[in-house]
């Protein structure tokens, strides 16, 4: 897009007006990461202000700016630039996105839930992609009012299907997210207790997920995980037909049958369709079941496609096992609640290994006023299981500690991950099947590091 466009999209004024002719490829907002050519957007975030590294972002190659009217610096910006001024950059940001996906013809899929949003986006991704060649999906976790532009801004002009994943923390933000994304098909995985900081019970995240729905266009295809009653019990305030995925209830979309391997991976049989699930646990199947369910009704076939040579590859520290000087690791720290710790652990104690079996859990965050009383739920979880060590990382995660099976195995309790990297090793021995999780803020991946670094020594 030429600067001088963007002024008509965003309503702002240019600056070095004699340059409004220049094009930008790309947009960002960290001054670390733009690209030669791109638009560099300065936005006032809770902590840092973009404004101020508007010199570094010229210096990285920033080719045009977006800034706010009142940034004091506005007459002195460094470099010859042609730059738009705004009431409110972030605002504009949302406007310019809105502006190219509506420019777009590529069907778009937006997921949500509670838990497994981005493992389920990536897993669609394979599978589409073996079957549409023109397709896309977010980066990492960009799912909020921030990352949904950025992701929609990456969109190639000639994609075919995209998959975006969406997250929410209060209630007005994904009413903004439809309206964005303005989807064909949406998927919510499940409903649990996250965010509980700021919605206040399992129905009022049900009730502000489902805003997706109630925001998108009337002929928007929902699917439904069936399983979880919360999320049916409210879709069906708003909408009367679904189509639905699910492993205990009857649904559109279920599993022929599911096998369970000793290296940690899955064989999953869908429609007479194999496929080799490199995660564990009954929560990843649906996981997959979900990718399956998006990509059948988008209209793809998988008839001619070898499914089980697909590689169903997802991003890091979401359950995967892996083996690290001597031990056998299921790596789950990207984020945790309740459901997922509990889906996970229950997943690490059904699968076969004759090894000690440590559990190193950390804080659960974001859960409200009930936080201690979740962290003590999952303690009460571990009361029937057996295992050798529970190592917990945090102050919450003592509550797990206090709650469990005191004469299961031995209890380490750490303050923070600091304690915990200086320390851990003494208490690891080689063969050792270890399960990790916690949320991200906890910084488990930390300990893994400690570990990493360990075989390299021996």
């Amino acid at each position: 897009m030429r600067v001088e466009e963007l002024v008509t999209v965003c309503d702002g004024t240019l600056y070095n007006s004699q340059k409004g002719s220049t094009l930008f490829d790309g947009v960002s907002i960290d001054s670390r990461s733009v690209s030669p050519g791109a638009l560099f957007i300065a936005i006032k975030g809770e902590k840092n202000d973009g404004h101020d590294f508007i010199s570094q972002a010229i210096e990285s190659g920033a080719g045009s700016l977006l800034v706010q009217y009142d940034y004091p610096l506005i007459n002195q910006i460094p470099g010859n630039v042609p730059y738009v001024a705004v009431k409110d950059s972030h605002q504009a940001m949302l406007t310019l996105a809105k502006n190219y996906r509506d420019s777009l013809d590529a069907e778009f899929t937006a997921i949500t839930g509670s838990n497994g949003k981005t493992t389920t986006k990536e897993l669609t991704y394979c599978l589409l992609s073996a079957v549409e060649e023109k397709s896309y999906r977010s980066p990492g976790n960009l799912n909020n009012l921030f990352g949904v532009p950025l992701s929609l801004f990456a969109v190639e002009s000639d994609a075919k299907a995209c998959i975006l994943e969406l997250g929410i923390s209060t209630k007005n933000e994904m009413p903004q997210l439809a309206q964005l994304v303005n989807p064909d098909v949406v998927l919510f995985t499940n409903i649990g207790s996250s965010h509980l900081q700021y919605l206040t019970s399992k129905e009022d995240v049900a009730k502000a997920k489902l805003e997706l729905v109630k925001n998108a266009k009337a002929d928007v295809k929902v699917i439904l995980n069936a399983d979880d009653q919360v999320l049916v019990s409210e879709a069906k305030n708003i909408r009367e037909s679904f189509i639905t995925f699910g492993l205990d209830k009857d649904a559109d979309f279920m599993i022929d049958s599911i096998n369970q391997n000793t290296d940690g991976s899955t064989t999953v049989v869908i429609e007479n369709n194999r496929f080799h699930l490199p995660l564990v646990g009954k929560h990843q199947v649906y996981n997959l079941l979900a990718a399956y369910a998006i990509v059948r009704t988008l209209g793809y076939s998988f008839f001619e496609v070898d499914t089980e040579k697909i590689n169903l590859a997802t991003a890091p520290m979401r359950g995967q096992m892996q083996k690290v000087n001597n031990f056998i690791i299921i790596t789950d720290y990207y984020n945790a609640n309740p459901e997922s710790m509990k889906a996970g652990l229950e997943a690490f104690f059904n699968m076969p290994n004759e090894n000690r079996r440590v559990l190193i859990l950390g804080d659960m965050l974001e859960l409200g006023k009930k936080e201690t009383a979740y962290h003590q739920e999952v303690g009460e979880f571990l009361s029937d299981k057996k295992y050798d060590i529970l190592i917990t990382v945090g102050k919450l995660a003592k509550e797990i500690a206090k709650n469990c099976n005191q004469q299961a195995g031995s209890i380490v309790q750490y303050t923070d991950k600091n304690e915990a990297t200086s320390d851990i090793l003494n208490y690891l021995k080689p063969n050792d099947f270890i399960y990790m999780k916690a949320s991200r803020g906890i910084g488990l991946e930390n300990i893994y590091d400690v570990l990493q670094h360990q075989r390299e020594d021996t």
